[in-house]
């Protein structure tokens, strides 16, 4: 077996990783909305996602049970995007990456709940790890400079954590009946049409062309986009070569390099992202918290 894939899938992770360092600094520092965003990032995504239905055409006979399949898949992705898209305008995207990375314990209960799976006494060590560390993750410092847990992102970090789990089970049902690049397509061409149903208003378009340095932020934004999407290709390649578990393992280490690249930003670029004032405690909790939920995930996983 090639050992390529650890390249791909380290590539990948990193490469998603500086997406959401950006996808974080575009909704806190230059953005008005969500939508606008959402709107300039379909501007790519919707080209690209008929380009590939056209070189990846469905396969023939294709009943209606994997599109119905696909259709929830994309809507419970979409929905887990515009939660985490909605808490980036108030929380640290360190603070983000770690909850939404629990989506495989979703998947793991969902699997036992409805599918017979079984777990052994590791895993469900494993899935209490990560749930204490989405918790320790959650906690942050007021003015006072008392670390307190915050319920609101906590729960909807956690509702778009289960949607992403929701998403992947329903997809791995489609791609029974399909490949990864009809479901691939889908899912953008999907997305894209239902996203621009609701981001097409006047409103949305007036804040785009008052944006400040409207085409520099435009351009950058559908390169972020465009990086995301290689990104994901990455990752399928680093799939169809290596082991699912490590590779599923090496994807999830997400987090951590989050947590780097966030520290390093504060340290040399402070007003890339939103000033946060946490105290040495709370900072050592939260990398503790985040070495929880990824350990967690590697022990499930592996």
């Amino acid at each position: 077996m090639s050992s390529g894939w650890v390249l791909l899938a380290l590539s990948s992770t990193l490469i998603s990783a500086l997406v959401n360092m950006l996808d974080s600094h575009f909704m806190t520092q230059r953005m008005p909305g969500m939508r606008a965003y959402i709107l300039i990032c379909d501007l790519l995504t919707l080209p690209v996602s008929i380009v590939m239905l056209i070189a990846f055409p469905l396969p023939a006979g294709l009943g209606f049970a994997p599109l119905l399949a696909i259709f929830a898949s994309t809507v419970a992705s979409s929905l887990a995007i515009v939660l985490v898209l909605q808490a980036m305008k108030s929380e640290h995207v360190s603070r983000i990456s770690p909850l939404i990375s629990t989506s495989p314990v979703f998947v793991a209960v969902l699997a036992v709940l409805f599918l017979g799976d079984e777990l052994g006494w590791q895993q469900w060590l494993a899935i209490a790890a990560v749930v204490t560390g989405a918790i320790l993750v959650s906690f942050k410092t007021d003015k006072s400079g008392e670390a307190h847990f915050h319920l609101r992102p906590f729960v909807m970090l956690m509702t778009a954590s289960v949607l992403v789990a929701v998403s992947n089970v329903t997809n791995k049902y489609a791609m029974g009946y399909m490949s990864y690049w009809n479901s691939a397509t889908l899912i953008f061409l999907i997305s894209s049409v239902m996203f621009l149903t609701v981001c097409v208003r006047r409103s949305v378009l007036s804040e785009i062309a008052s944006l400040k340095q409207r085409n520099f932020t435009i351009g950058v934004a559908l390169a972020n986009q465009a990086v995301a999407i290689v990104a994901t290709l990455l990752a399928f390649w680093a799939v169809k070569l290596g082991p699912v578990a490590l590779v599923s393992t090496v994807f999830n280490s997400k987090p951590l390099f989050i947590f780097a690249l966030a520290a390093l930003a504060g340290r040399f670029a402070p007003r890339f992202l939103p000033q946060e004032h946490a105290s040495r405690r709370v900072m050592l909790m939260r990398a503790g918290a985040t070495l929880l939920v990824v350990g967690g995930l590697v022990v499930m996983l592996v």
